[in-house]
C-alpha cells in the first residue's frame, strides 16, 4: 500500500523523534573523515554503506548541553553540533527513518529505489566514476537526487538542478636546500616568488586574469536570469553576517562563472614560532570551480600555460629531486585532482514532478529553484556517466558551517528531511514504457 494518511506518518514521526536524534548523535560520533579511510570503513560498515566528513578543526567548539536536558516537544527548536552532521550524516539519516516510518505505517514507495552513500566525497569521488562505468545496469535509473548542500537561508525548500566543477591543486615553489638566516645571507624567496605568482594569476578582488580562462562558457539563459532575479537573496544582510562588503552580481558570479580560489598559504613561520629566517618553500593551495561546458583538463591546462608564460619551469610530479639550476625558477605542481560541472533542466517532466513532490513536503510553500548551485557535487557521474538526469535537493539548513568549525544540524531540518523523502518515494511513479 502507498501512503496516503499523512497526519499518520507526521505522528509516528513526532514520536519517535528523540530516538531518531539518539541515533543521530551515535552516528556523528564514529570517526568517518575521508582521509582516514579505515575509519571511513569502519562507519561504513555500521550503517552498511559509506559516508563522508571533512576533518576538524583545532578551533571546533566545545560541547554543548546533552539532549537529556530538552523535553520532546522543544527537540525541534534545536541544532546537533557535529562534524558531519549536516554534510552529510543528517540527510542520509532522514532517508533511513523516511523508509523505517513507511514500512512501520504498512506503507511502501512507489517507485523502486537504490541508495548510494559516498565515502569519498571530500576527497572528490576517486572510485565513483570508475563504478559506475563498471556498474551501469545496477545503477539504471529513471532519476537522481542528491541532497547535498544547505537550503536557502529562509528555510524554504530549495532545487538545484547542477553543481559547479572544480579543479584542486597545491603549487610549491623551492629555492634553497634548507630555510637560511635572514640577515646572514641573500638568497632568494620562493614566499615573494609565490606572491608574484598568484598576484599575475587574479586581481586583489579574485577576478581570474589567466588568458581564456572563461573560454567555453555559457551564459544564463532568459529563463535561468529570471530564476536569479526570483531568489530571496537579502544581499545587504548576508554582508553584515560576514563582516565584508559583496559583489552586486554575486549569484551570476556563483553560477555562471568559473572562479579561483586561494584556500591556503604556507611558507616559513608566524606568530609565536616566527623566526628571522629566509623560508626555503612556499606552498599554495588552489580551488578552480567551473561551470557548464567547461572541461576541467582543459582549464588545467590554461593553468599550465600561465605558469610557464610568467617564466616558471613547470613540473608535474610532486617526487623527483629539483635540479639546482631550476631552484626558485620551477613550479611544481602536486595533487592535482578535478571533475567537470554537470546540469539538468528544471523544465523536465521528472524535475517539475520533484518540485511538486517537494513543496507538498514543505506544506504547499513554494520553492527556491536554483539553475545550478555555487558548490561542487559529483553530479556528472551520473548526468554524463549514466546519462540520467539529477536534481540537488538539499536537506540541511542554510549557514551550517560545514567544513568549519562549529557544524550544526537543526533538527526542524532533520525532521522535514524524513517528511520530504517519504514524500519523494510515494508521489514520483515510473514513468510508462516507451
Amino acid at each position: 500500500m502507498t501512503m496516503t494518511d499523512w497526519a499518520a506518518f507526521d505522528r509516528q514521526l513526532a514520536s519517535r523523534r528523540r530516538a531518531i536524534v539518539e541515533g543521530l548523535v551515535e552516528f556523528v560520533r564514529l570517526n568517518s573523515v575521508s582521509q582516514e579511510s579505515a575509519k571511513v570503513r569502519v562507519t561504513g560498515e555500521w550503517l552498511t554503506g559509506v559516508l563522508r566528513v571533512r576533518r576538524g578543526l583545532p578551533e571546533e567548539g566545545g560541547p554543548g548541553q546533552p539532549l537529556g536536558d530538552f523535553a520532546d516537544d522543544d527537540l525541534g527548536s534545536l541544532a546537533l553540533y557535529a562534524r558531519g552532521s549536516a554534510d552529510d550524516k543528517g540527510p542520509i539519516w532522514s532517508h533511513l527513518h523516511a523508509l523505517e516510518l513507511m514500512d512501520a505505517l504498512g506503507r511502501s514507495p512507489t517507485v523502486n529505489v537504490k541508495f548510494i552513500f559516498d565515502g569519498e566525497e571530500e576527497i572528490d569521488s576517486p572510485s565513483l566514476g570508475p563504478f559506475a562505468e563498471a556498474h551501469r545496469d545496477l545503477l539504471a535509473a529513471d532519476v537522481v537526487i542528491l541532497t547535498d548542500g544547505p537550503q536557502h537561508a529562509r528555510g524554504r525548500p530549495t532545487i538545484s538542478g547542477g553543481a559547479r566543477g572544480m579543479m584542486k591543486v597545491e603549487l610549491v615553489i623551492e629555492a634553497a636546500r634548507r630555510d637560511v638566516h635572514s640577515g646572514n645571507f641573500v638568497a632568494p624567496n620562493p614566499a615573494w616568488k609565490l606572491n608574484g605568482l598568484l598576484a599575475s594569476m587574479a586581481t586583489s578582488d579574485g577576478v581570474p586574469l589567466i588568458e581564456a580562462f572563461e573560454e567555453d562558457v555559457v551564459g544564463p539563459t532568459a529563463a535561468e536570469h529570471q530564476m536569479m532575479a526570483a531568489l530571496p537573496l537579502d544581499l545587504p544582510a548576508l554582508e553584515k553576517d560576514l563582516g565584508v562588503r559583496l559583489p552586486a552580481d554575486y549569484v551570476e558570479r556563483i553560477m555562471f562563472h568559473p572562479t579561483l580560489t586561494i584556500n591556503g598559504l604556507q611558507s616559513g613561520f608566524v606568530g609565536a614560532e616566527a623566526n628571522t629566517i629566509i623560508p626555503h618553500r612556499a606552498t599554495v593551495a588552489l580551488d578552480i570551480r567551473m561551470v557548464k561546458n567547461q572541461q576541467w583538463t582543459k582549464v588545467y591546462g590554461r593553468l599550465l600555460e600561465h605558469l610557464r608564460a610568467q617564466g616558471f619551469t613547470v613540473i608535474e610530479s610532486g617526487d623527483e629531486p629539483l635540479p639546482d639550476d631550476l631552484r626558485g625558477q620551477a613550479v611544481r605542481v602536486v595533487d592535482k585532482r578535478g571533475y567537470d560541472a554537470a546540469k539538468t533542466s528544471l523544465d523536465l517532466p521528472v524535475s517539475r514532478e520533484i518540485i511538486a513532490a517537494v513543496e507538498r513536503a514543505h506544506g504547499g510553500e513554494r520553492a527556491v529553484l536554483l539553475p545550478t548551485m555555487g558548490g561542487t557535487v559529483p553530479m556528472w557521474v551520473f548526468t554524463d556517466i549514466l546519462k540520467i538526469p539529477t536534481l540537488l535537493v538539499p536537506y540541511a539548513n542554510e549557514n551550517n558551517r560545514q567544513h568549519g568549525p562549529n557544524e550544526h544540524m537543526k533538527l526542524d531540518h532533520l525532521f522535514q528531511g524524513i517528511r520530504t523523502t517519504a514524500q519523494l518515494l510515494t508521489d514520483l511513479a515510473a514513468p510508462p514504457p516507451a
